[in-house]
């Protein structure tokens, strides 16, 4: 294979799995904002732990979609 072609395909490759894990990592991350909340944990504290501001937080919880979790049966929220 050319060295140019081979270049882009590794290149292309690294982006996919960047991107899988980043997927990965936001799942993880909605699925302990959706813990924290209903542990009752005050909003403001929950989008401080996060890094995010009371509205990207909210948007965050009403964009997870809900999917049976393979674990235990119940709903898993993903956005």
């Amino acid at each position: 294979m050319d060295q140019y072609l081979t270049s882009v395909w590794s290149a292309s490759a690294d982006l996919e799995m960047l991107q899988v894990q980043t997927d990965q990592a936001h799942e993880a991350l909605v699925q302990a904002l959706c813990k924290a909340m209903a542990a009752q944990i005050p909003p403001e504290e929950v989008a401080a732990a996060a890094d995010m501001s009371l509205s990207e937080l909210f948007d965050a919880l009403r964009r997870r979609r809900v999917a049976p979790s393979a674990e235990d049966g119940h709903a898993v929220h993903d956005s």
